[in-house]
Protein backbone atom coordinates (compact mmCIF):
# COMPACT_ATOMS: atom_id res chain seq x y z
CA UNK A 1 0.00 0.00 0.00
CA UNK A 2 1.24 2.94 -1.11
CA UNK A 3 0.99 6.38 1.31
CA UNK A 4 -0.02 9.67 -0.75
CA UNK A 5 2.37 12.13 1.51
CA UNK A 6 -0.14 15.20 -0.02
CA UNK A 7 -3.09 13.75 1.79
CA UNK A 8 -1.60 13.01 5.03
CA UNK A 9 0.11 16.95 4.34
CA UNK A 10 -3.67 18.33 3.95
CA UNK A 11 -4.92 16.40 6.71
CA UNK A 12 -2.37 17.68 8.89
CA UNK A 13 -2.71 21.03 7.83
CA UNK A 14 -6.30 20.92 8.24
CA UNK A 15 -5.81 19.85 12.32
CA UNK A 16 -3.20 22.37 12.77
CA UNK A 17 -5.81 25.21 11.19
CA UNK A 18 -8.47 23.32 13.20
CA UNK A 19 -6.54 24.32 16.75
CA UNK A 20 -5.26 27.69 15.70
CA UNK A 21 -8.39 29.74 17.33
CA UNK A 22 -7.39 28.48 20.30
CA UNK A 23 -4.41 31.37 19.61
CA UNK A 24 -6.53 33.67 19.63
CA UNK A 25 -6.11 36.19 22.53
CA UNK A 26 -8.64 36.41 25.27
CA UNK A 27 -9.06 39.00 28.33
CA UNK A 28 -10.66 38.62 31.68
CA UNK A 29 -11.79 41.47 33.57
CA UNK A 30 -13.03 41.21 37.38
CA UNK A 31 -13.60 44.18 39.92
CA UNK A 32 -13.00 42.04 42.83
CA UNK A 33 -16.09 41.08 45.13
CA UNK A 34 -17.19 38.87 47.60
CA UNK A 35 -19.95 38.01 45.14
CA UNK A 36 -19.55 34.70 42.90
CA UNK A 37 -22.43 36.15 40.61
CA UNK A 38 -24.87 38.96 40.25
CA UNK A 39 -27.45 36.96 42.05
CA UNK A 40 -25.59 36.38 45.13
CA UNK A 41 -24.80 40.22 44.67
CA UNK A 42 -28.35 40.91 44.80
CA UNK A 43 -29.28 38.02 47.80
CA UNK A 44 -27.21 39.79 49.46
CA UNK A 45 -28.27 43.51 48.76
CA UNK A 46 -31.76 42.45 49.82
CA UNK A 47 -30.64 41.47 53.38
CA UNK A 48 -29.63 44.87 54.39
CA UNK A 49 -32.84 46.27 55.17
CA UNK A 50 -33.35 50.43 55.72
CA UNK A 51 -33.97 51.21 59.58
CA UNK A 52 -32.59 48.26 60.63
CA UNK A 53 -29.38 47.01 59.52
CA UNK A 54 -26.54 48.60 60.92
CA UNK A 55 -23.10 49.57 59.56
CA UNK A 56 -21.05 46.79 60.94
CA UNK A 57 -24.13 44.66 60.10
CA UNK A 58 -23.73 46.00 56.18
CA UNK A 59 -20.21 45.19 56.30
CA UNK A 60 -20.75 41.39 57.33
CA UNK A 61 -23.19 41.24 53.91
CA UNK A 62 -19.74 42.17 51.93
CA UNK A 63 -20.47 45.81 51.23
CA UNK A 64 -17.09 46.99 53.31
CA UNK A 65 -15.00 49.57 51.01
CA UNK A 66 -12.36 49.19 53.92
CA UNK A 67 -11.83 45.16 53.75
CA UNK A 68 -13.45 44.15 50.42
CA UNK A 69 -12.69 47.08 48.32
CA UNK A 70 -13.98 48.78 44.88
CA UNK A 71 -16.27 50.96 47.38
CA UNK A 72 -16.46 54.80 47.56
CA UNK A 73 -17.15 56.30 50.31
CA UNK A 74 -19.55 59.42 50.55
CA UNK A 75 -20.08 62.37 52.41
CA UNK A 76 -23.12 63.83 53.38
CA UNK A 77 -22.60 66.49 50.41
CA UNK A 78 -21.23 63.48 47.45
CA UNK A 79 -24.59 62.03 49.29
CA UNK A 80 -26.75 65.21 48.44
CA UNK A 81 -25.07 65.96 44.84
CA UNK A 82 -26.17 62.26 44.07
CA UNK A 83 -29.86 62.27 44.95
CA UNK A 84 -30.75 66.05 45.07
CA UNK A 85 -31.81 67.09 41.30
CA UNK A 86 -32.33 70.54 40.26
CA UNK A 87 -35.55 69.64 38.45
CA UNK A 88 -37.01 67.28 41.26
CA UNK A 89 -38.49 68.86 44.29
CA UNK A 90 -36.63 68.06 47.67
CA UNK A 91 -40.09 66.57 49.46
CA UNK A 92 -40.44 63.88 46.55
CA UNK A 93 -37.14 62.10 47.84
CA UNK A 94 -37.51 59.19 49.98
CA UNK A 95 -38.05 59.61 53.80
CA UNK A 96 -34.13 58.27 53.97
CA UNK A 97 -32.94 60.20 51.70
CA UNK A 98 -34.88 63.40 53.36
CA UNK A 99 -33.19 61.99 57.44
CA UNK A 100 -29.29 61.54 56.09
CA UNK A 101 -30.41 65.68 54.41
CA UNK A 102 -31.45 66.64 58.06
CA UNK A 103 -28.74 64.73 59.82
CA UNK A 104 -26.02 66.83 57.75
CA UNK A 105 -22.62 65.37 59.18
CA UNK A 106 -24.19 61.88 60.93
CA UNK A 107 -24.95 60.86 57.13
CA UNK A 108 -22.69 59.24 55.10
CA UNK A 109 -22.56 56.82 52.51
CA UNK A 110 -21.38 53.87 50.22
CA UNK A 111 -21.16 53.38 46.62
CA UNK A 112 -20.08 50.03 45.17
CA UNK A 113 -19.88 48.69 41.65
CA UNK A 114 -18.53 45.29 41.10
CA UNK A 115 -18.06 43.15 37.43
CA UNK A 116 -17.07 40.44 35.58
CA UNK A 117 -16.56 40.07 32.01
CA UNK A 118 -14.97 38.02 29.92
CA UNK A 119 -13.86 38.79 26.42
CA UNK A 120 -12.75 35.87 24.21
CA UNK A 121 -11.47 36.85 20.44
CA UNK A 122 -13.23 33.63 18.20
CA UNK A 123 -13.32 33.12 14.40
CA UNK A 124 -10.84 32.51 11.80
CA UNK A 125 -7.55 32.69 13.48
CA UNK A 126 -5.96 33.68 9.81
CA UNK A 127 -8.61 36.17 9.40
CA UNK A 128 -7.60 37.74 12.60
CA UNK A 129 -3.82 37.60 12.46
CA UNK A 130 -4.40 39.45 8.86
CA UNK A 131 -6.58 41.99 9.70
CA UNK A 132 -9.37 41.11 7.47
CA UNK A 133 -11.91 40.06 10.50
CA UNK A 134 -11.74 40.17 13.98
CA UNK A 135 -14.46 38.94 16.51
CA UNK A 136 -14.95 38.97 20.16
CA UNK A 137 -17.32 38.18 22.46
CA UNK A 138 -17.71 39.73 25.63
CA UNK A 139 -19.76 38.16 28.52
CA UNK A 140 -20.57 39.14 32.51
CA UNK A 141 -22.17 40.90 34.65
CA UNK A 142 -21.95 44.46 36.44
CA UNK A 143 -23.87 45.22 39.85
CA UNK A 144 -24.09 48.69 41.51
CA UNK A 145 -25.59 49.74 45.00
CA UNK A 146 -25.64 52.77 47.27
CA UNK A 147 -26.19 52.93 50.52
CA UNK A 148 -27.23 55.76 53.22
CA UNK A 149 -26.62 55.60 56.72
CA UNK A 150 -27.26 57.93 59.52
CA UNK A 151 -25.65 57.47 62.73
CA UNK A 152 -24.42 54.15 61.92
CA UNK A 153 -27.89 52.84 60.64
CA UNK A 154 -28.90 52.35 56.79
CA UNK A 155 -31.81 54.96 56.16
CA UNK A 156 -31.76 53.77 52.25
CA UNK A 157 -30.54 52.11 49.36
CA UNK A 158 -30.50 51.73 45.52
CA UNK A 159 -29.02 49.09 43.30
CA UNK A 160 -28.79 48.97 39.37
CA UNK A 161 -26.78 46.53 37.22
CA UNK A 162 -27.04 44.12 33.99
CA UNK A 163 -27.09 40.58 35.24
CA UNK A 164 -26.30 39.06 31.83
CA UNK A 165 -23.96 41.02 29.30
CA UNK A 166 -23.90 39.50 25.94
CA UNK A 167 -21.64 41.50 23.48
CA UNK A 168 -20.71 40.52 19.72
CA UNK A 169 -18.36 42.85 17.77
CA UNK A 170 -17.07 42.32 14.65
CA UNK A 171 -14.40 44.62 12.79
CA UNK A 172 -14.20 43.88 9.03
CA UNK A 173 -11.26 45.48 7.25
CA UNK A 174 -11.53 44.22 3.33
CA UNK A 175 -7.93 45.05 3.13
CA UNK A 176 -6.78 42.92 5.76
CA UNK A 177 -3.06 44.53 6.96
CA UNK A 178 -3.57 47.53 4.08
CA UNK A 179 -6.21 48.40 5.96
CA UNK A 180 -4.07 51.34 8.18
CA UNK A 181 -1.74 51.52 5.58
CA UNK A 182 -3.12 55.57 5.01
CA UNK A 183 -3.37 56.96 7.87
CA UNK A 184 -0.27 55.48 9.12
CA UNK A 185 1.84 57.25 6.26
CA UNK A 186 -0.07 60.30 6.61
CA UNK A 187 0.74 60.39 10.84
CA UNK A 188 4.13 59.82 9.68
CA UNK A 189 4.35 62.54 7.25
CA UNK A 190 3.14 65.66 9.45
Amino acid sequence: MKVDWREVAVIVGLVFLHGCSSLLPSERAEVRSPFSDYLDAEIRYSQAIPGRTSRSELFSLGFDPLSEGNGKMLSFIDVRLMFVQPNVPINYLPDGLMQCLEAKDRCVGYAFEFNKTDTQRVGSFWADVFNFRKQRELQGWTFRAVFVLVDDKLVHKVSNGEPNIRHFEVKRNPLGPLQGAGEFFSDQLK
